[in-house]
């Protein structure tokens, strides 16, 4: 709560901390640029503009845009494969200075007590992580997760401070069949007037009215314009998607209109460090939209100031009196490169990089605990890799590029010796999903196409959503091999070549995140990005690919540690056509 002092600077009774002068201020309340602003600041608060009030300091911002930090309106930390404190390292410097993080990924993997890790190791940090409470842990019935939460295990959530409701209900049959596992989530939060956020693909008509009439208030999925109005038009706010995996931002830019612009959100989902650190984050979202022809102040309105609205962030989201100093600046609207970024009225980056006031922010923040293993799969052997034929065609889940849908087809595979075989020159590789939580030994076995790997396999023990360990390759041995590195590294990402390791990093943190700086991680990546060009592999990393053909959330044929999963019928199907 704001005490009397900052009444007192307000009024010009005592000085500010900080004027930043000749500044353009971007003003979403009348929805103008103010030119030749001052900014007056004190204690980590906007207390006048233009008010002719004194300060201790002055900076001139030289005729800079200075608009509200960034926000992330939905956001898995752990896809960026970092803890928190080196995610903000990467993000602030680009003007994201407030995310909602959904730790649905970790949550999967350790339940109350991941959770719990999160909301420690993001104390005090020049970045702003607000969290909305896993509202399914598990995904569904048709795979193995390292938890179970319900009703009651969130119930102490629904009171945290920086917990702003219930993350996305992914779990859209169990609203519509009145699951009472799942309505008493979303009671949980209703009650205690918090938001709830929507996961509906492709939802649509009377099933969305009963969705949206459950309590669901957004939703991410919108991959078209007309599911986007559609949603928009029952009272449903959008975030436009800019991740790795999924990019549906430019594909809803049609629906993008000066009305429903004040209804729309951006959000990045999960999107790789590689992806944050070349393209950008939220900023590169801005700039996606400015160049499809998105008038930038509405573009700036939904990286910003509407979250804040959404989420009910009242001290966020605008530059008036009261609200939280928490800044960017740029220069050109029309190519949008954040220049500086002030939180609480300090300096935290420059041009890009971290600030000696980024490093002294939160000096004193408690070190987040140790994480338990979490990579506990039972001994394997060679053989539990092989496909016995059973005759007739298997089905074959197709990954597109740029897309977390995936389709289904069919294909008689290769045999030898009663044994199905990966074929290269058909891009069909052997794929399969080992339960990595409780070591029951629970094995799903299948085919894919589209990843492009040409010899050896590529394994990792991030799979959306129970993050089971996950391979797909080309020949026994190399898949062999890759189960036994990743069990050994604690989890991560590992290609294999036979006995060879070709390239690795280790995910210790729940088998989800690295222990170590940013720049290690991305130099890791990079190796695996060198070695898949080495091999003719086009298009999108196999290993961002492999990272979502566990999710049996998102169509259409999906594989878990049970099976094969037809996310259209919602049912679990055999690898063989005839079966």
């Amino acid at each position: 709560m704001l005490k009397s002092d900052y009444i007192a600077v307000a009024r010009g009774r005592t000085p500010a901390d900080l004027n930043l002068t000749h500044c353009r201020v971007v003003d979403f309340f009348r929805g103008r640029v103010l030119d030749e602003a001052t900014v007056s600041v004190y204690r980590g608060y906007v207390v006048g503009v233009n008010d002719g009030l004194k300060a201790a300091e002055t900076r001139d911002l030289g005729g800079a845009y200075l608009c509200p930090g960034l926000v992330d309106a939905h956001v898995h930390i752990e896809s960026s494969l970092l803890s928190p404190a080196e995610f903000a390292r990467l993000v602030v410097p680009r003007g994201t200075l407030s995310v909602v993080a959904d730790p649905h990924e970790i949550a999967n993997v350790q339940g109350y007590d991941g959770i719990m890790w999160m909301l420690r190791a993001s104390e005090g940090l020049p970045l702003d992580c607000y969290f909305m409470a896993p509202s399914c842990v598990p995904a569904t019935g048709f795979d193995t997760a390292g938890a179970e939460l319900y009703a009651s295990d969130l119930a102490p959530f629904a009171r945290e401070e920086r917990v702003l409701g219930l993350g996305e209900v992914m779990n859209y049959p169990g609203v519509l069949s009145g699951d009472p596992r799942v309505l008493d989530k979303m009671s949980l939060f209703w009650e205690a007037g918090k938001a709830i956020d929507g996961h509906a693909p492709g939802l649509s008509g009377r099933d969305l009215s009963a969705y949206v009439m459950a309590g669901i208030r957004s939703d991410h999925e919108a991959t078209t314009p007309e599911e986007a109005l559609e949603k928009l038009g029952k009272g449903v706010w959008i975030m436009a998607r800019f991740g790795s995996g999924a990019r549906d931002l430019e594909n809803l830019i049609p629906a993008m209109t000066p009305d429903t612009c004040r209804r729309m959100m951006l959000c990045t989902d999960d999107r790789h460090p590689n992806d944050i650190a070349g393209e950008g984050h939220i900023d590169a979202a801005v700039r996606s939209l400015v160049a499809g022809g998105v008038p930038w102040m509405d573009a700036l309105r939904m990286a910003c100031h509407n979250p804040s609205l959404y989420y009910g962030l009242r001290r966020r989201g605008a530059i008036a009196p009261g609200y939280k100093a928490d800044f960017i600046t740029f220069s050109d609207p029309a190519d949008f490169r954040v220049s500086a970024a002030y939180r609480a009225g300090a300096l935290v980056a420059a041009n890009g990089s971290p600030t000696d006031g980024f490093e002294a922010f939160g000096a004193e923040r408690r070190l987040a605990p140790a994480v338990r293993d979490s990579v506990n799969i039972k001994w394997l052997e060679e053989k539990d890799f092989r496909i016995p034929d059973e005759g007739g065609a298997v089905r074959v889940i197709e990954a597109r590029a740029n897309s977390i849908v995936t389709a289904a087809s069919e294909a008689r595979p290769l045999v030898d010796n009663g044994l199905c075989l990966a074929d290269t020159s058909r891009d069909l590789l052997k794929i399969f999903v080992i339960e990595r939580h409780t070591g029951s030994g629970s094995i799903g076995k299948g085919f894919i196409r589209g990843l492009g790997l040409k010899k050896g396999a590529v394994g990792s023990t991030v799979s959306h959503d129970s993050h089971n360990m996950i391979i797909a390759g080309v020949d026994d041995a190399s898949i062999f091999k890759a189960a036994r590195r990743l069990n050994a590294m604690k989890g991560g990402f590992v290609v294999t070549d036979g006995d060879d390791v070709v390239a690795e990093l280790a995910l210790p943190v729940a088998g989800l995140m690295s222990d170590r700086p940013a720049s290690e991680v991305l130099a890791a990546l990079d190796g695996f990005e060198r070695y898949f060009k080495e091999q003719g592999v086009h298009g999108d990393s196999p290993l961002t690919l492999l990272s979502f053909m566990a999710l049996p959330v998102i169509p259409s044929l999906k594989i878990t540690d049970k099976g094969l999963v037809d996310v259209d019928r919602f049912e679990m199907v055999p690898l063989f056509k005839g079966s």
